[in-house]
């Protein structure tokens, strides 16, 4: 067995074994992203209770408006980045890897680009780099990233079902691995509970 199976099925047990605990835990959440050496997977900042997330608005390659209510009653990681930031480039391939092997079943992720020349300049990304599981999204005026309070991209925001934040990642990750899957697997579990 590699090296990379044992660390994702120890990453799985540990996630098994914490999804017993009920209801929204600051601990249970940050137990997750602990390695077996006690090294961090993704940096994950958990909220100590979660919180309302704003109602942000944003657009589809389309043009129609959509809102993060739209989207109630299932787990959201709403992710913020855009064509001209070098780590998002280099990210975002991974990010559509973890909704390909979730699907939208277990989690809905919103890649909001702060792209200022609109949805084809996003679709031509998406070409190139072989996006092939999420949609366009546009963060006209970057007002979705303003109402979350992003500071930086990329970033990830966890909405719970309720339209709660329960957790963010700051920074680029490798979302495709099988320790950051079985993270956001454990996630979405805890959440449901």
């Amino acid at each position: 067995m590699s090296f990379r199976r044992i660390i994702a099925a120890l990453a799985l047990i540990a996630a098994t074994t914490l999804m017993a605990t009920p209801g929204h835990t600051t601990e249970a959440l940050q137990a997750l992203d602990v390695r077996a050496d006690g090294s961090r997977i993704v940096n994950l900042i958990v909220h100590p209770e979660p919180r309302t997330a704003p109602n942000i608005k944003f657009f589809d390659a389309a043009g129609k408006t959509l809102t993060l209510e739209d989207f109630r009653g299932q787990y959201t990681a709403v992710h913020f980045w855009a064509t001209w930031c070098f780590p998002c480039r280099g990210e975002m391939p991974t990010v559509d890897h973890l909704q390909g092997e979730l699907g939208a079943e277990k989690i809905t992720i919103l890649p909001l680009s702060l792209d200022r020349h609109g949805p084809a300049q996003v679709a031509d990304f998406y070409g190139e780099f072989g996006i092939q599981h999420m949609p366009v999204y546009i963060d006209e005026g970057m007002d979705s990233a303003r109402a979350m309070r992003v500071n930086g991209i990329p970033a990830t925001i966890f909405v719970d079902p309720q339209g709660r934040e329960v957790a963010r990642v700051l920074g680029d990750r490798d979302w495709s691995t099988p320790e950051v899957i079985a993270l956001v697997k454990g996630i979405v579990n805890h959440a449901n509970k």
